[in-house]
């Protein structure tokens, strides 16, 4: 297939980025802001995607729709795809590339095919593209090297071997890593916090591990921004440990974790209202201080 037109919903911090670098590649690239936070319209913008007004418009425009969006919404929305192509007999590529366990990627994928569409599963890992390294795009699935004319030189695309469910479990493991290690992190400065320790704690920190505390100082005070919606990435990866005969333990509290960072005051910013003057310290403190709202069982 000719791939000249690509939908990208929505347009986050990942989503906007993927279609800036795409455009600038010389696709056209689309979008369908019908029901979007105004922020998500701003990001639109400033990327230069064009926005098609409703989700069926946006279906009959293009060859390739990527789903890019917090995990707890991409079944929905690939329902919702479904539905339209249906209704409309337009079946473009369905390319999921959100946070999700390989069960979850298949149970989509019958959801996409059963209109008659065809399916590929893809793992973004990284930031997103034009920050410090180019995120990379893993696609597997039947034939994902048609997917490698996406790729630039601030987005790298990888095929994988495995199927369906080969790309999203790459992204499982490695987020399981990567963001749990920062509820980890998280969990355990604000522990000290309550036992009255921190200062004991920063202190052997900077003693036997300078690398590990300077890491925490850098990502740390801001987890409260993303936190919505990594929670619901913890319990994907949580499902697909489970899968494999592990336990999800780990993640689930790992979620929990992340619940209790987004009902904090800080949860309200954004990657670009951030206070980037905030010290760790203080972070904490104010982590800590949602403990009595949220109930003490839900950082651990």
């Amino acid at each position: 297939m000719t791939i000249q037109r690509i939908g990208i919903v929505s347009t986050g911090d990942m989503g906007h980025q993927v279609g800036r670098t795409l455009r600038e590649a010389g696709f056209r690239v689309v979008t369908s802001l019908d029901g979007r936070s105004e922020r998500s319209r701003r990001l639109a913008k400033q990327a230069g995607i064009e926005d098609s007004g409703e989700l069926a418009a946006l279906i009959r425009q293009v060859d390739l729709l990527l789903s890019i969006m917090p995990p707890a919404a991409a079944a929905g929305f690939a329902s919702d795809v479904a539905t339209l192509m249906n209704a409309t007999g337009v079946h473009p590529l369905f390319v999921d590339c959100n946070a999700i366990a390989p069960a979850t990627s298949r149970e989509i994928a019958n959801v996409i095919t059963a209109t008659g569409a065809e399916y590929l599963d893809a793992g973004i890992i990284g930031m997103p593209p034009a920050r410090k390294n180019p995120p990379r795009v893993y696609i597997s699935g039947d034939r994902p090297e048609r997917l490698q004319i996406l790729e630039r030189p601030d987005m790298i695309v990888r095929t994988l071997a495995g199927g369906i469910g080969a790309a999203s479990a790459i992204k499982m493991c490695y987020a399981a890593l990567n963001k749990g290690g920062m509820t980890l992190e998280a969990l355990v400065l604000i522990g000290a916090a309550q036992l009255g320790l921190s200062a004991e704690l920063h202190r052997e920190l900077v003693d036997a591990q300078p690398h590990l505390l300077a890491s925490m100082e850098r990502r740390v005070p801001w987890l409260a921004a993303d936190a919505g919606r990594w929670s619901g990435e913890m319990l994907e990866i949580a499902r697909t440990f489970a899968d494999v005969g592990l336990t999800p333990r780990m993640h689930e509290g790992a979620a929990n974790v992340f619940d209790l960072l987004a009902n904090c005051s800080l949860a309200s910013e954004t990657r670009e209202t951030a206070d980037r003057s905030r010290s760790l310290a203080a972070a904490i403190e104010i982590f800590a201080a949602s403990l009595s709202g949220h109930g003490r069982d839900a950082a651990g």
